[in-house]
């Protein structure tokens, strides 16, 4: 919050806010080998006999296919924010594939803000049928990114986490009536265009004064271009649509670094 938006004094709350309810976000490097950049002890090896053959190359664990440790953090900093500053509402997941990203908030909701409840959406069978534009993009097809139910509430059972508040089926099916009626903050991961000009207006309806919606992959060419990076790493249809959809709004989406991918995230006014 801006210091010439409410005065100094809600800002000292919630710093003592943030101070007596803090958690260590460790977890997020550790679970699920997130952190992908330390070589592991057989790749550390093979680096050595590089270097002493003196061949300019070194080795380390690929990047995960969904997501990376910096995208977690950008979560974890932001839904950490809104905490802090005790923004009323729930907190919702448009896109959890899998869960990983489901369960950084959980476990920072179940720490910080037990009496928060977690929205989860998924089609649970991978992107629909690629219409329009995003047929033209040429980056998705139906299906891309399935991941099964079972394998979400695996994950949940087996890191003992209670499951959230679950919506299994298209988002123009389950959005409009299974979403909370104030919404704290948002992480929207819809990949495209037709997925993500429908879930915005439904999320930014009941968005609170201060709550935040970070997009999962929001890539801007204008504000951090990227040589090398496959259009999966941008989706380019996720952009057209916050800007569109943005472009008579007080908000504004700004990028956030995260290393192979580009987050981006907006503040409701």
């Amino acid at each position: 919050m801006p210091l010439d938006e409410g005065g100094i004094f809600p800002y000292v709350r919630a710093v003592f806010t943030s101070f007596s309810s803090c958690m260590d976000n460790a977890f997020i490097a550790t679970t699920f080998d997130w952190d992908h950049r330390t070589p592991k002890t057989w790749q550390m090896l093979v680096n050595k006999g590089l270097r002493k053959m003196r061949i300019p190359i070194k080795i380390s664990p690929a990047p995960p296919s969904m997501a990376n440790v910096e995208s977690r953090m950008n979560l974890f900093h932001l839904l950490a924010q809104t905490i802090a500053y005790k923004v009323p509402g729930d907190v919702v997941e448009l896109g959890c594939n899998a869960g990983d990203s489901t369960i950084v908030m959980q476990k920072m909701l179940k720490q910080l803000a037990p009496e928060k409840r977690l929205y989860a959406f998924d089609s649970f069978e991978g992107l629909p049928e690629i219409t329009g534009s995003d047929l033209a993009d040429g980056v998705y097809g139906k299906g891309f990114m399935a991941a099964p139910l079972e394998l979400f509430k695996y994950k949940f059972k087996k890191l003992g986490l209670e499951l959230p508040v679950v919506h299994k089926g298209w988002f123009q099916d389950t959005v409009p009536q299974g979403l909370p009626e104030r919404i704290s903050f948002a992480l929207l991961d819809g990949d495209l265009y037709e997925s993500t000009k429908h879930i915005l207006p439904h999320v930014y309806e009941r968005m609170s004064p201060g709550a935040i919606g970070m997009i999962a992959v929001y890539y801007d060419e204008a504000v951090f271009p990227r040589r090398g990076v496959s259009m999966g790493y941008k989706s380019p249809g996720v952009k057209r649509a916050c800007d569109e959809f943005f472009g008579d709004k007080p908000e504004k989406v700004r990028v956030l670094y995260a290393n192979e991918y580009s987050n981006g995230f907006f503040r409701k006014r």
